[in-house]
């Protein structure tokens, strides 16, 4: 007998969430509220794609036949730019969003589907999503939690009847709170796992895709060993590009530049005469100026957070970085005349 698949994908702001210390243990941490728009890491293109587009691509891989897209209210413009076109996925927004998620189980289990995987974005998985169903289905339980060497992982697979609608809405219970004592058996995820806990695990997702880690492939052609570059990219004669490292789709690397060592300029990012990008992340549609050295860093638009030196700035000075705000407005009608929508 064949099962239908479903799958939720929660999306929650993460406001006021402090990224743990990096460096010294003295250092004070770096409030999400100053970097990155208070959005989840997981909707942040890397190598041009978001982990929120690369974990519903997993769920298709998976013969998932529907997925639902959880969204906070005021937070749906924390979703990023899909670059591939899902027949499958339908966005809802709510208040509350894991009475959506039981209130999406309901509607699954009227629609003939028998289970269904749970996943907050906070993390990139590599978890092998057909085992774990059959794990789930082997030991009978109502809700099944994944978990690696670290701890819980945000991720749940279930049936869609009423036991688990019940449990996933009400907050107490322990698909929503992960309290040891309610999880008899967890099924342990033994591929790669990234919690996206802090800026400095973006830059570990980008090294250890370049290394072949993980499955992530840069989104684009491979025009040398290492060196990746996506669709539009215009790169001056003089700029120097070395391996490992990636271009995204619309980005502009003027002359004399220098782009090296595990670096990822992501889509209509612009970096001016002159500068180095050296082991860092200028993320979509930001500008860099001229002759700068960019180390250890991640930056998107005028905030910079120096992983070195665990420093977060929003600078004031639009010369020196700021959003591409001239691109940006254009950013979807550029993606859909590429073929990067």
């Amino acid at each position: 007998m064949s099962v239908a698949l479903g799958a939720i994908l929660v999306v929650e702001p993460e406001s006021g969430k402090a990224f743990e210390n990096v460096g010294s243990p003295e250092a004070s941490p770096v409030e999400r509220a100053d970097f990155l728009a208070s959005g989840p890491l997981t909707c942040v293109e890397i190598l041009g794609r978001s982990v929120v587009e690369r974990t519903i691509e997993r769920f298709v891989k998976a013969d998932v036949q529907a997925i639902s897209i959880q969204v906070q209210t005021g937070a749906l413009d924390l979703l990023p730019t899909f670059r591939t076109a899902f027949s499958n996925v339908e966005i809802r927004v709510a208040d509350e969003v894991w009475s959506g998620v039981g209130r999406t189980l309901r509607e699954f289990s009227e629609s003939g589907i028998d289970y269904a995987f749970v996943c907050k974005a906070n993390a990139y998985l590599e978890a092998d999503l057909v085992d774990l169903f059959q794990f789930h289905r082997q030991t009978r339980q109502t809700v099944t939690r994944a978990s690696d060497n670290e701890g819980f992982l945000d991720l749940w697979i279930s049936g869609c009847g009423e036991a688990a609608q019940a449990m996933f809405t009400d907050p107490e219970t322990t698909p929503r709170t992960g309290k040891d004592g309610g999880w008899p058996v967890t099924y342990f995820v033994k591929e790669y796992v990234n919690r996206l806990a802090h800026p400095r695990d973006l830059r570990r997702l980008v090294a250890d895709a370049f290394r072949r880690r993980c499955e992530v492939i840069p989104v684009g052609q491979e025009i040398r060993p290492g060196v990746w570059v996506d669709e539009g990219a215009q790169i001056d004669r003089r700029a120097r590009i070395v391996a490992p490292a990636y271009l995204g789709c619309g980005s502009v690397i003027r002359e004399d530049t220098l782009i090296t060592r595990f670096s990822n300029i992501e889509s209509f990012s612009f970096v001016d005469y002159g500068t180095v990008i050296e082991d860092s992340s200028i993320l979509t549609n930001t500008y860099v100026g001229i002759w700068l050295d960019m180390c250890h860093a991640v930056v998107q638009g005028n905030q910079l957070l120096n992983l070195a030196h665990n420093v977060s700035l929003e600078i004031a000075d639009p010369s020196l970085i700021r959003a591409n705000m001239a691109v940006k407005k254009e950013a979807k009608g550029n993606l859909a005349m590429m073929g990067c929508a």
